[in-house]
């Protein structure tokens, strides 16, 4: 889970950061207003962390431009899957984040309490896509090197191969950001807070056995 260390890195305030950088905080901001927008972005501390360094942030933001700009999977399957890898690696953070989009997205709140439970491997909870998303998330978040011919074999009956290379990038992305809020110990924005406590889940849960 996160452990909240707000020494580790200034979040640098819109004021305090690259004036060019202004637009990306409002759109961050938006989200943890309640604004819906297309596709996945970053989350406002994130940003402030990453404001560090503006060329990164910007290309980064560009990365998920292009996802949003033209996404090729539903948006359901794309957040169970981030909430299996989150939940595989313990990131209190996109937990947190990716539990109310997902729940936007049409997941039902059973099956997001199974994900936090750690439950998911009931397959009955899942249609045959879910399942596919839920067994390609957690054997790439555990160890991607052995995801097995026989589960690839599977995606590419349901999915084309420009969907499996888009979730498979997103779900790639999503181990790196665990890392990256986990290693700063970005906390996670009130707005986030609330949404997720409304969906009635525990706060905090244990990493399952890799």
């Amino acid at each position: 889970m996160s452990v909240s260390n707000p020494t580790r890195v200034r979040l640098l305030e819109k004021s305090q950061a690259d004036a060019s950088l202004g637009p990306l905080y409002d759109r961050a901001d938006a989200v943890s207003q309640g604004s819906t927008l297309p596709g996945p972005t970053l989350f406002g501390n994130q940003v402030r962390a990453l404001a560090h360094n503006p060329a990164l942030l910007k290309s980064l933001f560009g990365v998920y431009e292009a996802f949003a700009a033209e996404p090729s999977i539903d948006r359901r399957l794309t957040e169970l899957g981030i909430l299996v890898v989150s939940r595989v690696n313990a990131c209190q953070y996109c937990v947190q984040h990716h539990a109310p989009l997902a729940h936007g997205a049409g997941l039902k709140t059973s099956q997001l309490q199974a994900l936090q439970d750690d439950a998911w491997s009931d397959s009955k909870l899942w249609s045959k896509e879910e399942w596919l998303v839920v067994r390609y998330a957690e054997a790439l978040a555990a160890v991607p090197q052995r995801v097995n011919d026989t589960l690839f074999a599977e995606l590419k009956e349901h999915f084309s191969e420009r969907q499996i290379v888009d979730l498979t990038m997103r779900l790639a992305l999503c181990a790196a950001w665990n890392k990256f809020n986990d290693a700063l110990g970005l906390d996670t924005e009130t707005a986030f807070q609330h949404a997720f406590a409304e969906l009635g889940l525990p706060a905090e849960g244990e990493k399952i056995g890799a």
